[in-house]
């Protein structure tokens, strides 16, 4: 049975074990759990202009924990990768005060816009233009990529530590130091740091430190109120979506390009990003990323149907990348306790949100690609690494990924274009479509 399931993940082929990957699972689910909690009070939000009610908190609760479960289990037995995968908070807060609230638009229509993105999304990576935008991106755009990752996720960790006061989430400011938020990511920091100096490499080092770091915050008063979970109500949001409206109203189509470019290319983004300085990449292609990228486009169909915002891989599957995990076992762990989660309501809100924050910034920085910065050939440049430094300091400053990546591929294409290189269409189309996005998304705010 042991030997059947090493082969099937490949686990010894990537230099892992079983422990590894359960710990990575386990350290990974207890990173996100938030998402829980938070999304169906975010959501909730959606249409209260209309009927005072909004979208049912019980609703959210099953359709963010079913469309977890299933899609974190398809990453884990079909593209064998170790993300997590659920509805992102870049997503429902465009969709519940954006879509819903500054346009006006039912959470009914603006769940038919999740519905036909991740259509797009499949569409787009069952034909070959999908394997022709990831081979565009240059390598080291794509080493940049991790740079602004780890600068995103490290950014994370100093919000969640309230380090960084966040204003219509933007970094405005610098907080407290010396908070009780502050203090529980120094110890989930120096926790994380201590257990994984080299010297030690203790297993479940970050795992420890989240448990540590929910031990004080629970003993400061630091908890999370878990949502209302009426079982009546569970499946009230199922099937409820509006397929016909992004055909009828003309406000519908800037959002529907907004979530696929934020799907799409997010994901594309991400998953080179957490992997650049693993073994998971090779000569720069990631073994698995086209099962990786249908799987976020089946995903958001699977939202749009049960009732939530798009589905995203979450950057904190980097804290279970850090603890070892390679392949889709930890996946599996994380959607098997995913939907443990579901059983044990009150459980979820154990592990407050704040005492993952110094995991997050420890992860952050070991996500830059320290190896490839030491390179002496020369591949890497000043042009590369200004580029990094400004991608870095957009992610850090503005708290957007996708603004850090158009970024890189404007200045890429730039440098591609006043070169005597050959053009690659593809990079060209993909920033324009990056560009038309952001300005959009800026516009309908």
């Amino acid at each position: 049975m042991i030997n059947a399931i090493d082969n099937f993940f490949r686990i010894t082929d990537r230099g892992s074990n079983m422990r590894t990957e359960i710990l990575a699972g386990l350290t990974t689910y207890l990173s996100l759990a938030y998402i829980f909690i938070v999304n169906p009070a975010i959501l909730h939000n959606a249409g209260l202009q209309y009927d005072g009610k909004g979208m049912d908190v019980s609703g959210i609760f099953f359709a963010t924990i079913c469309a977890s479960v299933f899609t974190t289990l398809l990453m884990g037995f079909w593209a064998r990768l170790p993300f997590a995968v659920a509805p992102g908070l870049e997503m429902n807060g465009f969709f519940a005060f954006t879509v819903c609230g500054t346009l006006g638009l039912s959470w009914q229509s603006a769940l038919g816009a999740v519905f036909w993105s991740g259509i797009l999304c499949i569409i787009i990576t069952s034909i070959p233009a999908r394997q022709k935008i990831v081979d565009s991106i240059p390598n080291n755009l794509k080493t940049n990529i991790a740079v602004s990752v780890g600068v995103f996720v490290f950014t994370t960790g100093l919000f969640l530590g309230k380090i960084a006061i966040f204003d219509k989430g933007i970094p405005k400011g610098i907080g407290s130091l010396t908070s009780s938020y502050a203090i529980a990511l120094y110890i989930g920091l120096l926790v994380s740091y201590v257990l994984g100096m080299r010297r030690l490499r203790f297993p479940g080092g970050m795992l420890v430190a989240i448990i540590i770091a929910a031990v004080y915050c629970k003993a400061q008063g630091i908890v999370t109120a878990t949502p209302a979970a009426r079982r009546e109500d569970m499946t009230s949001l199922v099937g409820k979506l509006d397929l016909i409206s992004l055909f009828t109203d003309p406000k519908l189509l800037p959002v529907f390009l907004i979530l696929f470019v934020i799907g799409f290319y997010g994901s594309i983004g991400k998953f080179i990003g957490l992997t650049t300085s693993t073994n998971l990449q090779k000569d720069g292609k990631l073994d698995g990323m086209k099962s990786a990228m249908y799987t976020q486009g089946i995903g958001t169909v699977t939202s749009g149907l049960l009732g939530t915002s798009s589905i995203i891989t979450y950057v904190e599957s980097a804290v279970g990348i850090a603890t070892g995990g390679r392949t889709g076992l930890v996946s599996v762990v994380v959607g098997i306790l995913m939907l443990c989660s579901l059983v044990f309501t009150p459980l979820v809100g154990l592990i407050p949100v704040e005492a993952t924050s110094g995991v997050l910034c420890y992860v952050g920085f070991i996500l830059l690609p320290h190896d490839r910065w030491r390179d002496s050939s020369g591949t890497y440049n000043t042009f590369d690494a200004c580029v990094a430094v400004v991608m870095g300091l957009i992610a850090l400053v503005f708290f957007n990924l996708i603004w850090a990546m158009t970024f890189g591929f404007i200045a890429y294409t730039i440098k591609q274009i006043l070169s005597a290189d050959q053009k690659n269409p593809f990079l060209i189309s993909s920033t324009i479509v990056l560009i038309f996005s952001t300005i959009l998304q800026e516009y309908i705010k």
